[in-house]
């Protein structure tokens, strides 16, 4: 009877500690680490709200964004979510109204299994130069029966880096150029066009 009752104590802690938010085992692919039934991304009624970074063309590096969780009339227990270029974490997450950071604040999840909907996430940018973001997500649901089921490895719609394709100016003893690249491209193609005119002269 001792046993039992401590595997029960220690049961219950598990639970009680899944409860207050994703736990740092599920950084590496994004999904629950308690039991359940995994759910067909194809039927998922949830999406994570990228609206403020696409109507802007994309993120500018170091600045905040709102995304918002939502599952339309479908409310959701858990949820773990995090920007990432490939396989690596990039950006961060702030604290807010019912989720917490987590994944040493590359992530941000749940703070209790109350049920929610539409849940604000405050999210930082990464620095100049890391490229084109996805977010990665997880929903945790609980069906009629009581049975704890989720939607793993949900993603976002790619978000590009502003700006992230524009060429370095030239540079002369560290300091930017005057030239702009276009007028340096001009002039390497005026250049050209004089050689090959040089070229014909001669041969003429």
């Amino acid at each position: 009877m001792i046993a039992i009752a401590a595997l029960f104590l220690v049961c219950l802690a598990y639970v009680q500690a899944r409860s207050g938010g994703a736990p740092s085992e599920a950084c590496a692919n994004i999904a629950p680490q308690h039991g359940g039934s995994s759910q067909p991304l194809v039927s998922s009624p949830y999406s994570l709200n990228v609206s403020q970074l696409t109507a802007a063309g994309g993120y500018t590096p170091g600045r905040n964004y709102t995304l918002v969780l939502t599952g339309g009339a479908s409310q959701y227990k858990g949820l773990l979510v995090q920007g990432r270029r490939g396989t690596n974490p990039v950006g961060s997450f702030a604290a807010g109204n019912l989720v917490k950071p987590a994944c040493s604040n590359t992530a941000v999840t749940h703070i209790d299994r109350s049920l929610k909907n539409n849940v604000p996430l405050i999210w930082t940018a990464p620095a100049a130069g890391t490229g084109s973001v996805v977010f990665s997500y997880a929903v945790v649901v609980q069906n009629s029966g009581g049975v704890n089921t989720y939607y793993a490895t949900l993603t976002s719609p790619v978000i590009a880096e502003v700006g992230s394709n524009t060429s370095t100016p030239a540079t002369v003893g560290g300091q930017a150029c005057p030239v702009a690249q276009s007028s340096m491209t001009s002039l390497m193609l005026l250049m050209l066009l004089g050689m090959f005119a040089v070229h014909g002269i001669a041969a003429y």
